[in-house]
């Protein structure tokens, strides 16, 4: 269960999926330099339910970041930690 300063991290991250702009979930990385990680709460990025697990080519279908990135030249990663650094010294 995400506690209240999660929350109001994924309040602040945009609602929208980084890749198409649809309506967007969170969605935690799994991946980082190949190596899987376990579950953190800060390390997340929105992605609209066809990128996140539901379409053929969603991070989860592709089985990681590595592979999304290959495919739609989004790097999650990147995204995730560069968007919790601006949090962090926008408070």
């Amino acid at each position: 269960m995400p506690t209240a300063a999660v929350r109001r991290y994924w309040d602040w991250l945009p609602s929208v999926c980084v890749l198409c702009g649809g309506e967007a979930v969170i969605h935690h990385i799994m991946h980082v330099n190949y190596q899987r990680i376990s579950k953190d709460d800060w390390l997340v990025a929105p992605l609209c339910p066809q990128h996140h697990n539901m379409g053929n080519d969603s991070v989860h279908a592709l089985g990681g970041e590595r592979p999304f990135l290959a495919r739609h030249g989004v790097d999650l990663v990147h995204w995730s930690i560069l968007n919790r650094h601006k949090y962090e010294i926008g408070r």
